[in-house]
């Protein structure tokens, strides 16, 4: 996973604005990216955005840069870049790839079954504890 994150304070305009044209017209070029996994953007206060993209390549990252780097600079003009520093604040849009319903019964992690009814093995004592004493003892 690649990251992709800057900050920009509004320079024209409000947050609010900044955050629907972002939506309506960057967050669908993102989707076509290939790797592309999210989208955020933030307020971070004092008239700043922060936008953070996740994707799962690195050639998709760096497309993604140059896809948000020329939005921001020449589609919405409104926004000037801030030198890196701690940003925290509320997520204003978010946008994710498209990613295939589930199959009912489906979960999100492993699945554990018991074989023929017998006890779980793990029940007794804590094998991790005795190796650690077996090689805490070795010289």
């Amino acid at each position: 996973m690649h990251l992709v994150l800057r900050r920009y304070r509004i320079r024209l305009g409000s947050i609010a604005a900044a955050a629907r044209r972002a939506q309506e017209s960057l967050v669908p070029e993102l989707r076509q990216v290939p790797g592309f996994a999210t989208f955020h953007l933030a307020d971070v206060g004092d008239g700043m955005v922060a936008s953070l993209g996740l994707f799962e390549t690195e050639e998709g990252a760096t497309l993604g840069e140059r896809l948000m780097s020329g939005w921001f600079r020449e589609d919405w003009p409104v926004f000037r870049a801030v030198p890196p520093g701690l940003a925290r604040g509320e997520v204003l849009v978010r946008a994710e790839a498209a990613r295939p319903p589930q199959v009912a019964g489906e979960g999100s992690g492993p699945r554990l079954e018991r074989r023929g009814g017998r006890p779980d093995r793990r029940l007794g004592r804590d094998r991790r504890v005795a190796a650690l004493a077996m090689v805490s003892a070795a010289p």
